[in-house]
């Protein structure tokens, strides 16, 4: 067989669809949002092979796994080992970075184990085993070549193990005795051993059999110490090191998520939390104007007022910007003065009140993770910069943590030909980072480090990363399924992309790909249109076959960008720089659409999103964004007088499980208020929490609002059941039955909202809320439509609709990969859409690299 065959596929909005894919192919399918793209490739293809495939495993290791329930289709064979990378919302912590998802860390952790030497970190030669004449010597230092040393042990071991043999000439009475003296048989440590300084010949021989027995040994020259000897100990040859060598190494010595192998000081997670100088103080006020932020609190209003009376008692300004300032106020404003006590005072007292959850909470919003001072973010114990791979020696583990990946995929290119061990494991194990790397590289991840945290990556490059794990996929015979896999790549990285996926099919693995980019539609061997609109009027296969065979329906586009006249202002950013990059300087016309472009890790959305924004926000607000902040020199026209600063990205990670399109549009109220008018509403007294699933007046006891009721098993997959009181309505049977005349409370909530609004009296706000639904191809959903279960395009358009609730005018808004999830009819609409909101003297800036927004841009800004 050559086709995978799926028949009668009726999940979501799919109308019983028969569906061949061919075997062994790239397979892409396209078409508008919401037409079922998604629903044929993740819910019905994907989620039927994984559930078949792990209905395959004995009955004792399905109770240990998440099996998907099952599907409505009628058939799908043949069956295939499924991985699927669809659009996810990942619980990403704060110890995972970049290193740890492309699994590396534990790859780098087991390379390092077995083949890696130990060396001393600054010498580069290898420890060697201590010997007790070593240690001895060592307590020595200063000594002159005539000096005389004894060595001593105690007079109850000298009795217990040599009873029978001589006394000994010498003995010392205490441990903080200055003199030794003739034997005494009285003193408390006996001489076993003298030598002088120039000659300790045969000292480990001499001193063998006290060792053997265990007894503790004692050096007296001018003092007595105690000789601390390990059998097995070991130190650098070369004479005064003080480097200690990390002693029986452990395959948990090289991960940062075992104690053994973690920095003491972060405990592995690479910072710290420090209290963060720009929550504490901003620089740009006064003292006068609230500028020491800390003390605004009513809890330290007598402070502020004590501090203000010392520096006036130190002539120090209260009127002048804090940035301007002598070190004599950050003086003051730490260590305290007069009544005043100080920041470190106050630190102190909230250390002493971490047992109160309102204190840890209030310490946490002060404070911020900062690059651990000890392993500068590596998260591994230092002794790790002891073990190294190749002969070269100028690398080791930690070094490696400080690469980007390009750096790494450069260093072990040239570290397999000096390997120090060179097994056909080592070699091959390396082969294999290798090819990790060069996957990452290809994909535009090159400019990423291994060691920056996973939660400051930008929704592609994190989406990337996750490919990596299929791309380097050695096996035959399976499925892969990708859900807009090229989203922010440049054509060049989507070439390399595509090499990856070659590299599977000619491995006889077939893959599927739900992708609106035009590259890839083009290389595909097969693709498939869905259709032939959204939703409801979706669910529908147009065409299937070659792209070559495919005749696609030319858009026309009239849209062409507004002239720039001399009188546009312009606002422009000098000498950008964030990540420790100094970017070129850019500018862009205010009330104008932008278009930035670029490779992946060019600084797009580091100079405009972090910088820019970031600023913006903070000259409107007051407050930074809760981004990664980046440094200028100046921000010409920043004070232009923005009303707001909007950010649209393609994070999906947003939106909680009851989020819901009525919620995000606002419309559920709408729709409540419609039916608390009616004259019988009225007549019952009824509000508007009658009418909604969260209040109890409204929802249904039963299931609590939730439509369903869910029977947890201990063992097995939980049981969903509709509710039997409400029907899965949500609602008291009396209340979702409601009627204006025209329809029900439940038909007005789960119909398209195309018919539910046409039907209410609208008031001009949500009256534009309907005409953007319109535009922006959205009218097709339901209020009671979950966000989650919505495709990535339209989650991206009800999140911009979300923040055009309010009439936008004079404001600047940026759009981060916003053609995510778009066909092109729809993105020809969203483009008009966006060069319509820069009619209302808004400023559009669009981060994106779909070629498709040149012809709206009045200014182009190409990054790289």
């Amino acid at each position: 067989m050559s086709y995978i065959k799926i028949r009668g596929a009726r999940v979501n909005n799919l109308k019983s669809v028969d569906l061949d894919i061919p075997l062994n192919k790239l397979t892409c399918f396209f078409g508008v949002s919401g037409s079922g793209k998604s629903s044929i490739a993740f819910h019905t293809l994907y989620s039927e092979s994984k559930r078949r495939f792990l209905n395959s495993f004995p009955t004792y290791l399905k109770f240990f796994s998440d099996r998907p329930a099952p599907v409505d289709v009628d058939e799908i064979t043949p069956v295939l080992p499924v991985f699927g990378l669809p659009q996810t919302n990942p619980v990403v912590g704060t110890r995972s970075n970049v290193a740890d998802i492309m699994h590396l860390t534990q790859i780098l952790q087991s390379i390092y184990y077995n083949y890696s030497e130990q060396l001393c970190s600054i010498h580069k030669t290898p420890f060697i085993e201590e010997t007790v004449k070593d240690v001895i010597l060592s307590h020595c230092e200063g000594a002159k070549e005539n000096d005389v040393f004894t060595v001593l042990i105690k007079s109850e071991d000298f009795v217990e193990f040599f009873k029978d043999s001589p006394f000994p000439s010498r003995s010392l009475k205490t441990f903080k005795s200055k003199k030794i003296n003739d034997f005494d048989q009285e003193d408390e440590y006996w001489e076993v051993v003298r030598f002088k300084y120039k000659n300790p010949s045969k000292l480990n021989e001499k001193l063998k059999q006290y060792l053997d027995k265990g007894i503790k040994l004692y050096l007296f020259g001018t003092k007595c110490n105690e000789v601390v000897f390990k059998k097995g100990q070991r130190s650098c040859a070369e004479v005064g090191c003080t480097i200690e060598p990390l002693q029986n190494k452990s395959v948990m010595h090289f991960s940062p998520y075992n104690a053994l192998g973690a920095c003491s000081e972060c405990n592995g997670f690479g910072e710290t939390l420090d209290y963060d100088l720009d929550k504490l103080v901003d620089k740009e006020k006064s003292v006068n104007d609230g500028g020491v932020l800390l003390l605004n609190y009513k809890r330290f209003g007598d402070q502020l007022q004590m501090l203000k009376r010392t520096l006036k008692k130190n002539k120090i300004s209260l009127s002048e910007p804090i940035k301007n300032l002598s070190d004599d106020f950050w003086e003051i404003l730490y260590s305290g003065s007069d009544y005043y006590e100080g920041f470190t005072a106050y630190f102190n007292y909230f250390e002493k009140k971490r047992y109160k959850m309102n204190v840890r909470i209030f310490i946490r919003n002060l404070q911020k993770g900062m690059k651990c001072k000890v392993c500068h973010g590596s998260r591994l114990d230092p002794k790790m910069q002891q073990f190294f791979l190749d002969s070269e020696l100028n690398v080791n583990l930690i070094d490696i943590f400080y690469m980007n990946i390009s750096e790494t995929l450069v260093y072990f290119k040239n570290a397999k030909a000096n390997l120090l061990t060179s097994s056909k494991d080592n070699l091959k194990a390396i082969t294999n980072v290798i090819s990790i790397l060069q996957s990452a590289v290809d994909i535009g991840l090159g400019h990423l480090d291994l060691n920056r945290k996973a939660k400051s990556l930008s929704a592609g490059e994190y989406q990337r990363l996750l490919l990596l794990k299929y791309l380097s996929y050695e096996g035959t015979g399976s499925l892969f399924v990708f859900d807009e896999p090229s989203l922010g790549l440049s054509d060049i990285e989507k070439k390399g992309l595509l090499k990856g996926f070659k590299k599977l099919i000619d491995q006889k693995n077939t893959v599927v790909i739900v992708d609106h980019s035009k590259f890839f539609r083009n290389k595909s061997d097969y693709v498939v249109e869905m259709g032939p609109k959204a939703g409801a009027l979706g669910g529908e296969v147009l065409f299937e076959g070659s792209y070559k065979d495919y005749k696609k329906i030319k858009l026309k586009n009239e849209l062409t960008p507004f002239d720039i006249d001399k009188k546009t202002k312009w606002i422009s950013v000098e000498k950008p720089e964030i990540y420790s990059k100094r970017f070129d300087d850019f500018k862009l016309p205010l009330n104008h659409v932008t278009w930035v472009t670029g490779s992946s890790g060019s600084g797009k959305s580091a100079c405009l999103v972090n910088i820019l924004a970031n600023q913006l926000n903070y000259i409107q607000t007051g407050e930074h964004l809760d981004l990664a902040k980046g440094s200028f020199k100046q921000i010409k026209n920043s004070d232009y007088d923005f009303e707001k600063i909007i950010i649209v990205d393609a994070n999906l990670n947003r939106y909680t499980s009851r989020s819901t399109v009525g919620s995000m549009t606002e419309l559920f109220g709408v729709v409540r208020k419609h039916f608390t008018k009616t004259p019988m509403a009225k007549a019952m007294n009824l509000v508007d929490g009658h009418f909604s699933y969260y209040s109890e007046v409204g929802q249904c006891p039963k299931c609590e609002g939730k439509g369903v009721e869910v029977v947890e098993m201990q063992f097995l997959e939980d049981i969903v059941l509709t509710c039997e009181d409400c029907k899965g309505k949500r609602l008291k049977p009396l209340y979702a039955d409601f009627s204006d005349g025209l329809m029900t409370v439940h038909e007005a909530f789960s119909s398209p909202l195309s018919e539910v609004l046409s039907q209410i009296k609208l008031t001009p706000k949500f009256q534009r809320v309907y005409e953007y639904l319109k535009i922006l191809n959205l009218d097709y959903l339901s209020l009671n439509r979950s966000i989650n279960s919505l495709s990535g395009g339209e989650k991206q358009r009800i999140y911009l609709l979300n923040k055009l609730i309010k009439d936008v005018s004079n404001s600047i808004l940026f759009f981060e990969n916003i053609s995510f999830g778009l066909s092109d009819h729809e993105l020809l609409r969203v483009s008009g859409f966006l060069q319509q909101l820069s009619l209302k003297n808004n400023t559009i800036v669009i981060i994106d690299q779909d070629q498709s927004f040149s012809s709206i841009a009045s200014h182009t800004i190409n990054f790289g």
